[in-house]
């Protein structure tokens, strides 16, 4: 497939990281797809009775070891992708043994931000880095747990879920949307757990507002497919690709990564994701 070409400059290897960084991770999951079958829940009953995401209401269980194993592996590959953070990762991996890798699911599914800047402070070491190389060696237990749930989460009868902006698997917060051709309708998408799941189209997916004329949406010229859908009653945005305009699927994951422009231009106008703050 033809590379797409990007309307601004971004930060040089910073997309590439991250396509890495995912290929890295689609490994990891095959690899743990041989050791782990989970247990598989009604999720569609467990939300209606709850209104809390899965991982909200059921562990995730995973040993230890292997956690901190695939932690260990994501430390060298930053390490060796980003050089400029080779010292930090060379610590965090020095002081591994301050990580509880039973606990630290919990930390990272639970949002605890007060729990990684002590770790982080404990360990000497960039909070921000900590929490990355966390959340990121999850991911592919994450996505394995997920898969089995896309087919319910997709059905026309799954109209249970009330909180667009929270994943109903691991309670992650989405950043980006497509709109699915030829139809047209909004499908929210979680780049922790690869889930997706319906949204109303026009609508803010944050307030709910559908006021006419309230909800619009931007892009840029020769980007068509790329848009922001805006809110004017609670200054909400939320990125979005249209694949009506291109006629063809794309990896939301990238398309996160890729768009960041857009969220500049958003925020620069005025707007906010409200997990900014």
């Amino acid at each position: 497939m033809k590379q797409r070409r990007l309307p601004v400059e971004l930060p040089e290897g910073y997309v590439e990281f991250y396509k890495k960084l995912e290929s890295w991770q689609n490994e990891q999951e095959i690899s743990l797809k041989k050791q782990y079958t989970f247990e598989e829940y009604d999720i569609l009953s467990l939300l209606a009775a709850s209104n809390k995401s899965l991982l909200r209401i059921k562990d995730l269980q995973i040993k230890a070891e292997d956690y901190r194993n695939i932690f260990q592996k994501l430390c060298k590959l930053v390490a060796e992708l980003r050089p400029e953070t080779a010292d930090t990762m060379q610590k965090i991996a020095e002081n591994i043994d301050e990580i509880d890798f039973a606990e630290l699911n919990r930390k990272i599914i639970r949002d605890d931000e007060a729990y990684f800047t002590s770790l982080a402070d404990t360990m000497d070491v960039s909070a921000e880095l900590l929490l990355f190389t966390a959340d990121h060696s999850l991911r592919p237990f994450l996505r394995l747990y997920a898969a089995p749930y896309q087919k319910a989460l997709l059905a026309d009868e799954f109209q249970s879920w009330d909180f667009p902006t929270i994943c109903p698997v691991c309670g992650a917060k989405p950043h980006v949307s497509r709109l699915r051709s030829p139809d047209g309708r909004r499908f929210m998408f979680c780049d922790r757990c690869f889930s997706e799941w319906e949204a109303r189209y026009l609508a803010c997916v944050h307030c709910g507002n559908n006021e006419p004329g309230t909800v619009k949406y931007i892009n840029i010229e020769n980007d068509e497919a790329y848009q922001i859908y805006t809110c004017e009653k609670c200054k909400g945005y939320l990125k979005t690709y249209d694949e009506r305009q291109s006629g063809r699927n794309t990896d939301l994951f990238i398309t996160n990564i890729e768009t960041i422009y857009l969220d500049m231009l958003a925020q620069e106008k005025g707007y906010s994701t409200h997990d900014m703050d």
